[in-house]
């Protein structure tokens, strides 16, 4: 009879028995030598019916032990009790009936017995599942825990203690190779600001912040070139700089030279794999992430998932006609080896998606190749900018989905405007079909971006697509003349991103802007594109007016059904930036089965990064998010925690 087992099941009984025995010898001791015979005879009753009551339960165990080891075979006939790893025997609720000592040496100093049976209760529909194994912590220690089921419903648990196996991992794991590239964005105007004494003084005072902050890990910095370094490390390094988000990047930015700012940023990729080649192609992917989302800020891949770190600065715009140049030959080089162009935007093209095809349709056309812009016309927000080209002489201009598929050969090329997203593209059936692809897009890089594409033209400092194609048609090898509906198309779309040239206006946005007008475009024609119904205007203040203030956000949500609510929804959260001390504004409305947000801002709140968390993406003042399966009230609180989010950043 083991005293911690009756300890544990009898606490009551063998209170009573030591309580009675007391009383007994206190009866005797005063001289009650009857009554002291009378409770001692009493005792040792109470005794003999406790224990036939404990040989009882134990019986009872041991049938159950035996039914249940029938149902399995043991090695050299032993027993549950003298298997060599911890088990229980629970029944199918999850309540333990029986576990052997190993199991009971792994639980001491364990206190709290009722945590862990409440614990394996909570895994119960888990470990019924045979042959799934889960994994469990307790005492300090790592188990993966199996189950079997016993001909009489119950199920016998085995626990694999892997505290040994789990450790070595974890250190494998802190210990495998990473790589760290590094670059200093805007050095290339410090070189044409300053003498080479004082551009060779402001490399090395950044090179010292770099290897300040690098001196805290187990690291090697190898210099690649005047303004790129190589950093070998470890994963666990790479988690630290995570937790510590990257704080080289606010040093970095706040790097001063004389006294005066010099816009030094950095640009980091980090990588860690399997492998050290795994791992120096991961950092390359990261460091280019970093660049296509406008530089400043840490990129940072572990298997297959992105993080990012910083990029809260506003972009720098940096003029690369060398660049535009070269992919304005690459561009006409391939069209003049296929045989057809088709153009396409994303779902839903505004006017910047839909000028910058007709654009590229134009430039394709001038080149004498067969070129076609796909969407759906009938429900395209850029409806107003098609009935105008169509009523202008351009009416073949337009094609639908199936059509397109029917015109896609080998030699057919496929041009993506306004997105570099595989899933956010107008037809992915497409982009599935087309041999040979181009994207030209200036949304900030995200992570499901089309990876084989023959050209990637994307410069996340351009106000718009329209800006891009806009540039390209400026330095062609060979001059065209796009005329005044085209020249109308590529400038509403710049229009439209930029609010009129408030928002992300450029030296190289107005040079494009002057170049449209001298083709032809009129600014009031284009200012038509967007007006409204009366319907459409009278929802738009509706809309205004029921927006709420969050921090320093404007909410609004709008539930009534419009053809053009995706439209209205932009243009409210627009307005909504116009009222004091609102920075961002979000619009949610139902479209379809949807519901969507549209988000807005000046730059000072990045909304990009408030709808990636929520799944979404977009541009640092301007971006939008789609929801299925959710309503509105859900909607609102992750849309104020992602807010907070940002905030607290």
């Amino acid at each position: 009879m083991r005293i911690k087992f009756l300890i544990r099941e009898f606490p009551v009984l063998l209170s009573i028995m030591v309580v009675s025995i007391i009383f007994a010898v206190i009866t005797a001791v005063v001289g009650e030598y009857k009554l002291a015979i009378a409770e001692g005879a009493a005792t040792v009753a109470f005794t003999l019916i406790c224990i036939a009551y404990y040989s009882m339960l134990r019986r009872g165990k041991q049938k159950l032990i035996q039914k249940v080891s029938d149902s399995f075979t043991f090695s050299d006939g032993k027993y549950p009790e003298d298997f060599p790893i911890p088990l229980i025997i629970m029944d199918e609720n999850g309540r333990i009936q029986w576990h052997n000592r190993l199991l009971e040496e792994c639980l001491s100093g364990y206190n709290d017995y009722a945590e862990f049976q409440q614990m394996t209760e909570q895994e119960c529909e888990t470990l019924k599942n045979t042959g799934v194994g889960i994994s469990i912590i307790f005492a300090d220690k790592y188990f993966t825990a199996y189950s079997q089921l016993a001909k009489n419903g119950k199920y016998i648990v085995y626990f694999v203690d892997n505290t040994k196996l789990r450790i070595v991992a974890d250190e494998f794991m802190r210990t495998r190779p990473a790589f760290l590239l590094i670059s200093i964005d805007g050095m290339e105007e410090v070189e044409r600001t300053y003498r080479d004494s004082d551009t060779s003084a402001v490399r090395n005072g950044v090179e010292r912040i770099i290897d300040s902050w690098l001196s805290s890990y187990d690291c090697l910095k190898i210099k690649r070139s005047e303004n790129t370094y190589i950093v070998f490390t470890q994963s666990g390094d790479i988690e630290k700089m995570c937790e510590q988000r990257f704080s080289v990047l606010d040093e970095v930015r706040e790097y001063t030279y004389n006294g005066d700012s010099v816009n030094i940023t950095l640009s980091i990729g980090a990588g860690a794999g399997s492998s050290v080649a795994e791992s120096e192609s991961q950092a390359k992917q990261s460091l280019e992430m970093a660049f296509g989302r406008g530089g400043d800020q840490a990129a940072v891949k572990i298997n297959d998932s992105y993080e990012f770190f910083g990029g809260v600065s506003k972009s720098v715009e940096r003029q690369d006609k060398v660049k535009t140049r070269i992919i304005s030959d690459a561009f006409c080089e391939l069209i003049s080896g296929c045989e057809r162009v088709l153009v396409m935007g994303h779902r839903y093209p505004d006017l910047d998606a839909l000028g910058s095809c007709m654009g590229v349709a134009a430039i394709a056309r001038a080149y004498g190749k067969e070129a076609y812009i796909v969407t759906d016309s009938a429900s395209a927000p850029s409806k107003p900018l098609i009935d105008y080209i169509t009523a202008n002489g351009f009416v073949d201009y337009i094609v639908d989905e199936a059509k397109a598929l029917g015109m896609i050969k080998k030699k057919t090329l496929l041009v993506i405007t306004d997105t570099h997203i595989k899933s956010f593209v107008e037809f992915p059936s497409l982009l599935e079909k087309a041999g040979s692809v181009v994207v030209i897009d200036h949304h900030r890089k995200s992570v499901d971006f089309i990876d084989d594409a023959v050209i990637f033209y994307h410069d996340p400092s351009a106000s718009s697509a329209c800006e891009l194609v806009t540039r390209m048609i400026q330095y062609l090898p060979n001059k065209i003349r796009i005329g005044s509906v085209i020249a109308d198309s590529l400038l509403s779309g710049i229009m439209l991103d930029t609010k009129n040239f408030i928002l992300r206006s450029g030296v190289n946005t107005f040079e494009c802007a002057a170049y449209l007008k001298g083709a032809g475009a009129d600014t009031v024609r284009v200012k038509k594109l967007f007006a409204d119904s009366m319907d459409d205007y009278k929802l738009k203040s509706d809309i205004i007016a029921s927006a709420q203030k969050y921090k320093n956000c404007a909410i609004a949500v709008c539930s009534e059904p419009n053809n053009d609510i995706r439209i209205i929804a932009a243009q409210a959260a627009d307005e909504l930036l116009n009222i004091r001390g609102v920075d961002a504004s979000f619009v949610a409305f139902k479209a379809g089965d949807s519901i969507n947000v549209s988000a807005r801002s000046f730059g000072e709140l990045n909304v990009q990064l408030i709808m990636e968390s929520l799944g979404g993406g977009g541009h640092q003042t301007m971006a939008a998010a789609q929801f299925t399966d959710e309503d509105f009230e859900s909607i609102m609180n992750k849309l104020m925690s992602a807010i907070d989010n940002q905030l607290n950043k």
